[in-house]
């Protein structure tokens, strides 16, 4: 670190001996290090620790020299005093500003999100639960760059052997890098492999994860990261959306009605057109087409991903006169296949969660070849090995497909009628 540019060393003199402070300019706080390094040129104290406690920063000793190193990098200032070396709470990282979250927006209720700060995320909720029983529990994740991450839950409704195996697994972790600190979470703590589907629930949102927290589950707050990490879950929580939650029970299961149907169009509606089609006729360009047509439409998704805003709305005239008036009219592409892939990816985007939509997406696409190879074996076939695959699929030993399996009528007809709430 002696090269970097940020790196600050100040070499003060303390009654007579030298004293060395470090910090890094960039993760410090200006006003906090110009009052230490006043309060020890004017010895504003008996010794030097007194000179350096300010009241409101938290002051640890101690002579480990990697725990020194995590702190500066950290954004902690460090006072070297011979064989002593104190470490001073001097934080200040760059925030953003706290915003809606762009996927989770409610036209009623709150309009606050998370940003990528552990603390303010952490005041969020705490804003919301004024629980005594409300912990947060501090630790860090990777070795050769560590994160720092906040276990939330409350403590008289969390399931505590749930809470001790993650906690367990957290300490046994020994990858090197978290970057990527949520995604990387979800993949290191459950195993995830190669499976396509979310394990766990991620949002923006605090009264989402205030409210989830409320009825016993654990949360997940990473620094760097505006996700909350939500565990353990299911298929039909990770399809709730807040919405939901802000209407009269009538309207909000209307609304979810609505939204089941559309996800459940976004997986089977082009498949089952696909295979009522092969009974007329069978072609395999007929196929080849709906392989195109969806792979281009998800083309144009990712393009716009990456497209500046001032650019997405021409963009996208332009690609639906490409899919739309030219290809029928050049008969790249029939009518009926550009009608019903567009309902399937109307119906992706009214699914409430970013990474379901894609998987759900993917395992369309899967289902149409299978289709295509094997016809109604294929379809029979395909439905039977991915329906057994989310039966076997438990986080933290919850199944993913509860309430449907194991089968719980009155848990499976709340999550389809939303409930009034009762005193």
């Amino acid at each position: 670190m002696n090269n970097s540019y940020d790196l600050k060393h100040r070499i003060l003199n303390f009654k007579g001996r030298l004293v060395h402070l470090y910090f890094l300019a960039s993760l410090s706080n200006d006003v906090l290090i110009s009052r230490l390094v006043e309060g020890i040129e004017n010895r504003e104290g008996k010794d030097l620790e007194n000179c350096i406690n300010m009241g409101d920063v938290e002051i640890v000793s101690t002579n480990q020299i990697q725990k020194i190193q995590r702190a500066v990098l950290g954004g902690n200032s460090a006072l070297f005093d011979g064989e002593i070396t104190y470490l001073m709470d001097t934080k200040n990282f760059p925030n953003r500003a706290i915003q809606e979250p762009e996927t989770e927006k409610s036209v009623r209720g709150a309009k606050d999100g998370f940003n990528e700060s552990i603390l303010n995320n952490t005041g969020l909720i705490r804003r919301r639960m004024r629980s005594p029983e409300l912990c947060f529990h501090l630790t860090t994740m990777g070795t050769q760059n560590p994160i720092d991450i906040a276990v939330a839950y409350l403590e008289d409704k969390v399931d505590r052997q749930v809470l001790q195996q993650l906690l367990t697994r957290i300490s046994q972790v020994q990858t090197q890098e978290f970057i990527m600190t949520d995604r990387a979470i979800e993949e290191v703590l459950l195993n995830q492999g190669y499976n396509p589907f979310p394990l766990v629930r991620y949002s923006e949102r605090p009264d989402i994860v205030a409210t989830h927290i409320q009825h016993g589950y654990i949360a997940i707050i990473c620094d760097t990261s505006s996700s909350i990490v939500m565990l353990p879950t299911t298929l039909f929580e990770i399809l709730e959306h807040v919405e939901e939650h802000r209407q009269t029970p009538l309207i909000g299961t209307f609304i979810r009605f609505i939204r089941m149907t559309a996800v459940f169009l976004s997986i089977y509606l082009v498949p089952i057109f696909a295979l009522s089609s092969s009974f007329l006729q069978w072609d395999y360009s007929f196929f080849i087409q709906i392989l195109i047509m969806e792979l281009s439409i998800e083309l144009l998704r990712i393009a716009t991903v990456h497209t500046p805003q001032s650019l997405s709305n021409a963009m996208g005239l332009i690609a639906a006169i490409l899919l739309g008036e030219f290809a029928i009219q050049l008969g790249f592409f029939s009518e009926d296949i550009l009608m019903f892939c567009a309902i399937g990816t109307v119906g992706g985007f009214a699914t409430p969660n970013y990474e379901l939509s894609l998987t759900n997406k993917y395992i369309k696409i899967m289902m149409i070849i299978a289709v295509m190879l094997l016809n109604i074996y294929g379809f029979i076939l395909f439905n039977l090995i991915f329906w057994i695959s989310l039966a076997r699929i438990k986080t933290f030993g919850v199944s993913y497909l509860y309430p449907l399996y194991p089968f719980h009528g009155k848990e499976l007809l709340r999550f389809f009628i939303r409930q009034p709430k009762k005193d």
